[in-house]
């Protein structure tokens, strides 16, 4: 589950609309204990984002069996980028990577605002 370093590693654009699937991660929600692990698992993260959906968003997406608190969305901010991802279909997505110093990206406090540091310690909050 080791993923590149961002800070020396071509970046992974962006791909809000061609995400690719994450071959090596389980077919199922995280747990917290799980998204938390990540923090170690990818070179250079500082801090895993996760996102607290309401009832009715969770069980559009994870099996009535899921525990409460399945980790569905995750943000892994590293030294230089924030690495997306996200739960959907029964896979886990990459959506890409926004590097910290692209000054054409938007900017991620927006979509931070819906997150919550699970883990580390966060450059940005």
């Amino acid at each position: 589950m080791k993923r590149g370093n961002t800070d020396t590693a071509p970046t992974r654009p962006t791909r809000m609309d061609e995400p690719e699937a994450v071959d090596d991660w389980p077919h199922r929600p995280f747990s917290p204990a799980e998204a938390s692990a990540l923090l170690d698992d990818i070179d250079g993260a500082v801090a895993v984002w996760v996102m607290h959906y309401d009832n009715d968003v969770r069980s559009a997406v994870v099996l009535d069996d899921a525990p409460e608190d399945a980790v569905i969305d995750i943000v892994v901010e590293t030294d230089a980028a924030f690495e997306m991802y996200s739960y959907t279909s029964g896979v886990w997505m990459d959506y890409g990577t926004q590097r910290k110093d692209d000054p054409d990206a938007p900017p991620m406090a927006g979509t931070l605002d819906s997150y919550d540091v699970l883990a580390g310690e966060s450059e940005t909050a």
